[in-house]
């Protein structure tokens, strides 16, 4: 699901040495205006750099045919963004690529020490700031009191999300269809219906939590077990949210939109074609789903609609904050706010 993004650090520093030899050399009268006409692909970098330097920040972005606009944050070395999470007191975290790992003080997003370089596909947080992230092999990290403690699950295998419904409830899934339980003193290895590729988790309340993973499959947790409940898909699904323990939807492969009520999940209708890869509802009940190709849509009244989007490459994870702005992030070194209207 999670794409890489390589290749591009080494020819930027190249890129941007150069620039600074040039330059250097104008202010120093060894090179003239007619020396540098020799290198036009260097003379247009110049120009770009003087006048965009890119450096980390924000900037704005206008939707086309739109009013409203949105804030593009940059991300140190353009490392892509797979999980954003907000707490209370509009407190954000990101996490992602190569273990990067950000925090939103509510003005600017700022890099914090990672304990890792393995990709890390998800975090929870609490509104005390104490939390956890978990990656590929294995990887899993508690941050407490502003200190990193490794967690040992003994597996080398990826976990692709984790969901705390409070501080002493947790759980953490991935591949091979691993399902790790926290309780209060340490996370213990739960059993699972069969072998599968698990991507989400949800919990509703304690006793009503949800898995989703690839070729369309879907547990459901009723209180003391997981169990395989039908699905009306064998495409890959990728983000799962419920808005109650009645209610819930959950996206996927090649526009693939589940809907779970009066106890059944179906497909539902949407607008596009493009894998969709992650969903979130905000507590008015507005939903938001992004996806391949920098797609983005949004429920209202019953549909799906897409909506102007500020980015065209793919877009991994969505959510809102407690004063109403809409985020989204994923390949490309950025993060994307949008305030949200009623």
């Amino acid at each position: 699901m999670m794409e890489k993004q390589t290749g591009y650090i080494t020819t930027i520093q190249y890129l941007a040495s150069s620039i600074k030899y040039l330059l250097c050399n104008i202010q120093l009268n060894k090179l003239s205006m007619k020396d540098l006409l020799k290198y036009p692909c260097l003379l247009i970098l110049i120009v770009l750099c003087l006048t965009n330097p890119g450096a980390e920040g924000k900037e704005k972005v206008k939707e086309s045919g739109t009013a409203s606009h949105w804030e593009t944050y940059r991300i140190p070395h353009y490392r892509s963004i797979y999980h954003l999470s907000f707490t209370a007191g509009n407190r954000g975290w990101a996490t992602g690529e190569g273990g990067i790992l950000l925090s939103y003080d509510g003005s600017e997003w700022s890099q914090i020490a990672s304990p890792v370089q393995e990709q890390i596909f998800s975090l929870s947080f609490t509104e005390k700031g104490r939390g956890y992230i978990v990656g590929s092999r294995g990887t899993m990290f508690l941050y407490e009191n502003g200190h990193w403690t490794q967690e040992n699950l003994a597996r080398d295998w990826d976990i692709m999300d984790v969901f705390f419904l409070n501080e002493g409830k947790g759980w953490a899934v991935g591949e091979n269809s691993t399902i790790f339980h926290f309780g209060g003193e340490g996370w213990k290895e739960y059993g699972a219906p069969r072998i599968g590729y698990l991507t989400r988790v949800f919990f509703a309340d304690q006793n009503s939590g949800w898995i989703v993973g690839n070729n369309g499959l879907i547990f459901h947790y009723n209180g003391s077990s997981w169990e395989e409940v039908t699905s009306p898909t064998d495409k890959n699904l990728y983000g799962l949210y419920f808005t109650s323990a009645e209610e819930g939807w959950a996206v996927g492969a090649v526009g693939t939109i589940l809907r779970y009520q009066q106890g059944r999940w179906k497909e539902y209708p949407g607008p596009v074609e493009n894998h969709l890869l992650d969903i979130h509802f905000d507590s008015g009940g507005r939903g938001w789903i992004v996806g391949a190709s920098g797609v983005v849509l949004t429920y209202q009244e019953g549909k799906w609609t897409e909506i102007p989007s500020p980015s065209k490459k793919a877009l991994y994870a969505v959510t809102t904050d407690d004063q109403g702005s809409l985020w989204v992030s994923g390949k490309g070194g950025k993060i994307f706010q949008l305030p949200v209207s009623p």
